[in-house]
């Protein structure tokens, strides 16, 4: 059972330089094959799908929104530097949020926030390895941007 809707758009970073990470370790941005998730975009989007849970307090306000994860694929497939970042609430209960302050409302819709970041976060945490990008035919590290969408289960 989907227990909230994904939004799959895996954007692996692409431009033409080489972005260096703490002075040793590389991150590329030039290569010649993208990062995968085992089994492609079908599998990836199921395994969300299957793994990412609508937090119970955003259903009291049949809250929605969107985030987007960024982390790096390592040469290994292994992933790390999981981050959220650009997290939006979509969509509330305009009738439950009006009965709110204003400061409470604001407040509300940061907590909402969080908790669809660190949701993101553990399901990034928990994926299996992915096939690493290749540059040259050497496996190679790159940063990856997954968007995933919270809609609440019940709509």
């Amino acid at each position: 059972m989907m227990l909230a809707s994904l939004t799959i758009g895996a954007a692996a970073q692409n431009a033409d330089s080489t972005r260096v990470k703490n002075d040793s370790i590389k991150v590329f941005s030039d290569y010649e094959s993208q990062p995968q998730f085992r089994g492609g975009q079908e599998a990836l989007k199921k395994f969300i799908s299957k793994n990412l849970k609508y937090p119970d307090a955003a259903a009291a306000y049949d809250v929605e929104g969107s985030i987007i994860m960024t982390f790096i694929v390592n040469e290994d497939g292994s992933l790390s530097d999981i981050s959220a970042h650009d997290c939006k609430i979509d969509r509330f209960n305009t009738t439950k949020f009006s009965q709110e302050t204003e400061a409470r409302q604001k407040e509300l819709k940061k907590q909402f926030a969080l908790l669809f970041a660190k949701e993101g976060v553990r399901v990034i945490r928990k994926m299996p390895k992915w096939a690493p990008a290749k540059r040259y035919g050497k496996a190679v590290r790159v940063k990856m941007h997954q968007p995933i969408k919270f809609i609440d289960p019940s709509k």
